[in-house]
């Protein structure tokens, strides 16, 4: 018997059988590229960015050039847009519940903490003066309509708490508390992500800044011991100097406005924790010259370095003035405070206008004045100390 083959079929002389065509598995880059165009139908992707390629081929068990090709046919199809070093978006255009979507009233609120260099207590530079900016961030964003989603995080994990942050929210804008770190807010404000620092400032395009102004505070305090007779007047630094250099620098403005003499063995750099002031006390006792007073980075600090004093027979005001550069309140002690409370509620002011306004803005730099505050731990200098002979200016 005669048999023929025609296009996928057999044929004899008595009858034809026919077979059905066989289908080809979709190739992995094809389904990964099902995936996305479902998961973008669906809204998945509210902030509008995508996940790293990384990201995508872990979650996905295939490999990043996968997700590269599945990528590229979406971004000629006009669902994706890639931008170089900064990531892959959807394309406004084909997206049409962002027009029927209210805009987010999510806002971020990271606030950094400060790990001490030995034992495993955070110190107290921004605890207590983080707990009021928070609290005026979180009635003035009530007032406004928008919810604050806060994270605390020690300063050397803030950016993979923020890139957390970022991924599971919609959110309108971000808050960074006591933290400045460049490299971080670049990218952040490359993401177009309006941005305020929060007791901190650093003049980046796009990233807007509310912060005391203790510079001119270490300046009052050094003028209002200077009118009490001081002509010795150390500083006990925090040593994370480079985190917070305006009170150094007024301080040595004051100084130089004044004509005081100033030397380096007079700046001290210590940890805020009980450990840092007594070895604040153990340099001061060792020098020669002798400060009459001590201005102190912050009123912890100033409490800790008067129990260390007080521990080792030295009486305040009597034998040594101590001022404090703020923060926690402190009854008693001379010191210059700013009003945290009202930090917290401008700062969210201010990202609240940022992500109003969708056109670039010009960064807005708010300085919060100080004002002194006279204590009991302050007193006139005796008259004996005043016939010294004065040390030179270094």
């Amino acid at each position: 018997m005669a048999t023929s083959r025609r296009r996928g079929r057999w044929t004899t002389d008595s009858e034809q059988t026919r077979f059905s065509r066989l289908e080809r598995p979709p190739s992995l880059t094809a389904r990964v590229e099902q995936l996305l165009r479902e998961a973008i139908s669906r809204g998945e992707f509210a902030d509008g960015r995508l996940p790293t390629e990384m990201e995508l081929a872990e979650q996905l068990g295939v490999s990043r050039e996968t997700v590269r090709l599945a990528a590229e046919a979406l971004q000629r199809d006009g669902l994706l847009v890639k931008i170089r070093r900064i990531g892959t978006f959807l394309r406004a255009p084909t997206l049409p519940e962002r027009i029927e979507r209210t805009p987010s009233t999510v806002l971020g609120y990271l606030q950094a903490g400060y790990q001490a260099s030995r034992g495993q207590e955070e110190e107290a530079v921004t605890r207590l003066v983080s707990g009021l900016m928070l609290q005026g961030a979180l009635e003035e964003a009530g007032r406004a309509g928008f919810r604050l989603i806060v994270q605390h995080t020690m300063q050397t994990q803030v950016s993979q708490v923020f890139r957390a942050l970022h991924r599971d929210y919609r959110l309108r804008g971000v808050i960074f508390s006591s933290y400045g770190e460049e490299k971080l807010l670049r990218r952040v404000a490359g993401l177009g992500l309006p941005t305020v620092l929060l007791d901190h400032d650093l003049y980046l395009p796009g990233v807007h800044s509310v912060r005391d102004d203790s510079f001119q505070g270490a300046r009052d305090a050094v003028r209002f011991l200077a009118e009490l007779g001081h002509r010795r007047i150390g500083f006990i630094n925090w040593r994370q100097t480079e985190l917070n250099p305006w009170r150094l620098r007024g301080y040595r403005q004051g100084l130089r406005e004044l004509g005081l003499p100033r030397r380096r063995a007079w700046e001290l750099a210590v940890e805020v924790t009980k450990v840092g002031a007594s070895q604040a006390v153990d340099q001061f006792l060792c020098l020669e010259p002798r400060p009459t007073a001590l201005y102190c980075f912050n009123n912890s600090l100033a409490k800790l370095v008067i129990e260390e004093l007080d521990r080792r027979g030295l009486k305040v005001p009597g034998d040594v003035s101590i001022v404090g550069g703020g923060g926690e309140e402190a009854a008693g002690l001379t010191c210059h405070q700013a009003d945290w409370f009202d930090m917290g509620r401008t700062a969210v002011q201010l990202l609240v206008r940022a992500s109003a306004d969708r056109a670039p803005q010009i960064s807005q730099h708010i300085v919060a004045p100080h004002v002194l505050r006279p204590g009991l731990t302050t007193a006139p200098v005796c008259s004996t100390g005043q016939r010294e002979r004065e040390p030179p200016t270094v």
